[in-house]
Parts: structure tokens; C-alpha cells; sequence
């Protein structure tokens, strides 16, 4: 068997074509992507490396069929899951008009960002390492922002500048939000209040711009506000409000960069009728005036 990644002298990005449909693209050494666009017949791919990686499967519509010796795991429309494998031959089936985006990083790749502290990465390269064959370590529902990031990996210009290194730095983005995503799982919170928290955030993602009050939000979860609040802050770190406000903030980053809209569109896009007060939140979050990212998007950083 071979490895699925780059030589180890090899260092660039590269854009195949697997199948009609089905592409691949190499980030660099030990990190790559597969994706497919609704494809229109059933295609399959097959894993048969030496590697010991992790997989990140979005299903972002249709389906999947994980297939390996004696079983089987489907993976549907909306879902969001990691695997570990370690050389065992692993069959991914495309039903037809599936949209899926598949993420590989080899376990010498997380070698590079273990740390003293007993933190996400530590765990899932021991669990990489031990690991004897395909094994799910967890799977939840997709969620804006991974769907945002992938959007803006899948979309970068290779007629600009730095798109290599560009399309590296946004996949570290994604890989640290897959990991604060799952890392709340491999905690083992109380399901009750995982799933308050989750379906919480669920609408936030949807309403952002015109969000819910709290006591709102907490009638729509069937708990009261108090407990909302906590379980939130518990669950993903963050106070409800701020969490808004990231959602917000990213997504005008992206209406400025990509879209080229002005700063008072993006502003009003996203749900802030100030634009003074836009802007003041926006350089506090990512360092930079919102009117220098559309004029010079050289200059801006990663969200």
C-alpha cells in the first residue's frame, strides 16, 4: 500500500479530479480535501493507505455509505462527523446528487501541534494511534459556520496571490472549529444540556440578524432563561450574546471580502443599523477599520 498524502519533499497545492464530480485537493503535506457538487450517478471511493489519519465527513446533502469489511454507516444530509482509521481498506460510497466535503489529516500532521496540556489534539492523536480500523469518535448536526469556512475553502481565487498558502491558513480555521466542536462531545456534557445548548444555538445561526430576546430563545427551548443562559455559557464558552455578535461579524468579513459590499450594506446585511458602531466592533474583533477590507483585501486577516 501507499500513502494518500504527499511525499514527504513534496510541499504545494494540487487540484485532481477523481472521478466526474469528485475532486481532490492536496493542502500540503499530511492535510487534504475531497468534495463533490450533487453529483448525478453514484460514485465510490476507496481507501486502501498505510496512513493512520482522522476524517471530518460534512454531509452537506444527500448521502453517504461508509463501508468496511462486514459493516456499514450511513451518513446523511446535515451531518457533521469524525473518524479515526489506521490502515484498514474503507469504501466511500456517493449516492447520486450528494454534496459532501471530506477533510484528511494525517496523524504526523497533528504530531505537529501536541502540547504539554491533556488538550483536544493530545486525545485524538493517542486515539489515531491506537486506533485498529475505521472508528466514528463522534457526529452532530452541521452547523452556519462550518458551512461558511468550507464555502470559503472551496471558493478561493488560484488567479490571486498566496492562494496556496491562503487555502492552508483557512483550513487550520476549519480544523480548530471542527476540534471546539467536538471537543464539547469528548467532554461528555449531560445530553439534556448539550441538547438545550445546541438547539439554542441552532436558531441563533438562522436568526442572527434579527435574533431572538432571550426570553424568547427560552420559551422556544422549553427551559427557563436562567438556566438558558448557563447552559449556554457552559456548553460553548460563550454568552449568548457574544455569540450573536461572532456570527454577525464573520459573516460581514465575508460580505466585504468576497462580495465587495460597502460597509454600510454589510452592516445592514447582518442586522447593525449603526454603522459607527459596526465599525467599532468590527476592528475590535479582527484588528482591522471594515472600510480597508473591500478597498485592500491583501491586507486582511483570517476571521
Amino acid at each position: 500500500m501507499e500513502s494518500l498524502f504527499f511525499n514527504l519533499g513534496e510541499r504545494k497545492y494540487k487540484k485532481s479530479s477523481i472521478d466526474y464530480g469528485v475532486q481532490r485537493v492536496d493542502i500540503s503535506q499530511g492535510l487534504l480535501y475531497i468534495s463533490t457538487e450533487a453529483v448525478k450517478r453514484k460514485r465510490e471511493f476507496t481507501i486502501n493507505y498505510i496512513d493512520k489519519m482522522l476524517i471530518i465527513f460534512v454531509v452537506k446533502d444527500g448521502k453517504i455509505i461508509l463501508n468496511r469489511k462486514d459493516k456499514k454507516r450511513e451518513l446523511k444530509k446535515d451531518t457533521l462527523a469524525l473518524f479515526s482509521l489506521n490502515g484498514q481498506k474503507t469504501d466511500i460510497i456517493f449516492e447520486s446528487k450528494s454534496e459532501v466535503f471530506i477533510l484528511f489529516i494525517a496523524d504526523f500532521f497533528l504530531k505537529n501541534y501536541l502540547s504539554s496540556f491533556d488538550d483536544i489534539v493530545n486525545l485524538l492523536y493517542k486515539r489515531v494511534q491506537s486506533s485498529r480500523c475505521l472508528d466514528e469518535l463522534c457526529s452532530c448536526s452541521l452547523d452556519t459556520v462550518s458551512s461558511f469556512l468550507i464555502n470559503k475553502l472551496l471558493n478561493i481565487d488560484k488567479s490571486k496571490n498566496l492562494y496556496s498558502l491562503k487555502a492552508e491558513i483557512l483550513s487550520l480555521e476549519l480544523i480548530v472549529h471542527f476540534l471546539e466542536i467536538f471537543t464539547l462531545q469528548l467532554k461528555g456534557f449531560n445530553d439534556k444540556d448539550f441538547a438545550l445548548a445546541k438547539r439554542a444555538k441552532e436558531l441563533l445561526e438562522k436568526e442572527y440578524v434579527n435574533p431572538p430576546t432571550i426570553k424568547e430563545l427560552a420559551k422556544y427551548c422549553q427551559t427557563n432563561e436562567t438556566k438558558l443562559k448557563k447552559t449556554f455559557k457552559q456548553v460553548y464558552n460563550s454568552t449568548i450574546y457574544n455569540f450573536i455578535q461572532d456570527l454577525r461579524l464573520k459573516k460581514a468579513y465575508y460580505l466585504l471580502k468576497v462580495d465587495g459590499l460597502s460597509v454600510g450594506e454589510a452592516a445592514k446585511e447582518v442586522g447593525y443599523m449603526h454603522q459607527g458602531n459596526f465599525s467599532k466592533l468590527f476592528k475590535k474583533r479582527f484588528g482591522i477599520e471594515p472600510s480597508v477590507i473591500n478597498k485592500n483585501p491583501i491586507l486582511a486577516k483570517k476571521c
